[in-house]
Parts: C-alpha cells; sequence; structure tokens
C-alpha cells in the first residue's frame, strides 16, 4: 500500500509539470474570451487529481483485504482530507461553469472597454458605463479554490454583472479601469 502511494505521489508530480508545459505552449493573447477547456482543465486539474486520489486510496481498502491496521488509517485519514479539498472546489467550478458556459467577452484595448454578451443581454463595459468594480476572493492562496475569483460589476442603470476567473484572467480585465471605484471582498469559498 505504501509503495502504491509513492508511485501516486510521483505520477501527480509528473502531471504538475505536464499541466504546466501544456498551458504554456497554448497560451496566447485573445481578443474573444470564452470557456476555454485549457483554461478550465488548469484550473480544475488539482481537484481532479485529489478527488481521484482519495477515491483510490479508500478503493484499495475495499479490495485488498490483507491491509494493516495502520495502512487502514492513512488510507482513511489521506482519503477524507483529499475529498474534503476536492468537494469545495468542484462545487465553485461546477457553479461557474454554469454562469458563464454561454457567454463570451470581447476587449478592445485600444478604447479601454468590453462587450460581455450573455443569453440575458449585451453590457457595454467601459469607464463611463460602470459605477464601481467589487472583486471576491480567498483569504489564502493555497487552497484548491483560491484561483476561483470573481468581479461584481455595477453599472451606472444600476445592474449588476459578475465575470469569473474561470472565462478570463480577473487582472487583466481590472487593468482596463484602474480608475473606477474599486472594493474588495473576502469569502472562504468563492461560491457565486
Amino acid at each position: 500500500m505504501l509503495g502504491l502511494l509513492l508511485k501516486i505521489a510521483a505520477l501527480a508530480i509528473a502531471a504538475n509539470y505536464g499541466v504546466r508545459f501544456f498551458s504554456w505552449l497554448f497560451r496566447k493573447q485573445q481578443r474573444v474570451y470564452y470557456l476555454s477547456p485549457m483554461r478550465q482543465f488548469k484550473m480544475v486539474f488539482w481537484s481532479l487529481l485529489s478527488f481521484w486520489l482519495g477515491g483510490t486510496m479508500l478503493g484499495t481498502l475495499l479490495r485488498d483485504p490483507n491491509v494493516t491496521p495502520m495502512e487502514t488509517a492513512i488510507a482513511v485519514g489521506l482519503g477524507t482530507v483529499l475529498f474534503l479539498f476536492a468537494l469545495p472546489t468542484l462545487l465553485v467550478h461546477f457553479q461557474y461553469w454554469r454562469h458563464e458556459r454561454e457567454n463570451a467577452l470581447e476587449l478592445e484595448k485600444e478604447t479601454n472597454s468590453a462587450l460581455l454578451l450573455q443569453p440575458g443581454g449585451r453590457y457595454l463595459l467601459n469607464q463611463q458605463h460602470i459605477r464601481e468594480i467589487t472583486e471576491v476572493n480567498c483569504p489564502s492562496k493555497r487552497f484548491f479554490w483560491s484561483s476561483y475569483r470573481y468581479l461584481v460589476i455595477t453599472l451606472t442603470s444600476g445592474q449588476q454583472v459578475k465575470i469569473t476567473s474561470l472565462l478570463i484572467d480577473l487582472e487583466q480585465l481590472k487593468a482596463f479601469w484602474p480608475r473606477l471605484p474599486y472594493q474588495t471582498k473576502t469569502k472562504w469559498v468563492c461560491f457565486l
């Protein structure tokens, strides 16, 4: 059982470098943003790996009757911790995916504006149409779900639109409007 855990750890380290390489290889500046499979995979990779590892550890207990009590304790403890870390991220990812699955965002760098296309309407986002921006993020950068953040953009008409980090890197979007009123809210897990 301990040998299996070491093999899984080696696979996780190799997968980490593989994901970094492929995200670097396919990175490019875009003008129109939509839910890209590579961005989704990059954000949810560690949660899926954690979920799979937790399932593997707990599944090994069911298949192998010759497991010692110490190995059982290690597998149950690690499997439970991995599930508990992966579950909030998978829930947040699914929620962001449902929110952004039909959205598109077109950036105009010359005019520092963006056009947000949602099923409910089209929103021109520029200096004149935005009243304030609120960023919702996590207090820690160490959890799997810390890369999930979103912006609540309040328009001058009173409407609010949300743009998540699953659609675009929010720092890139915030750089368009540096002079607008800006607030930050912190949540333990950034559910919409």
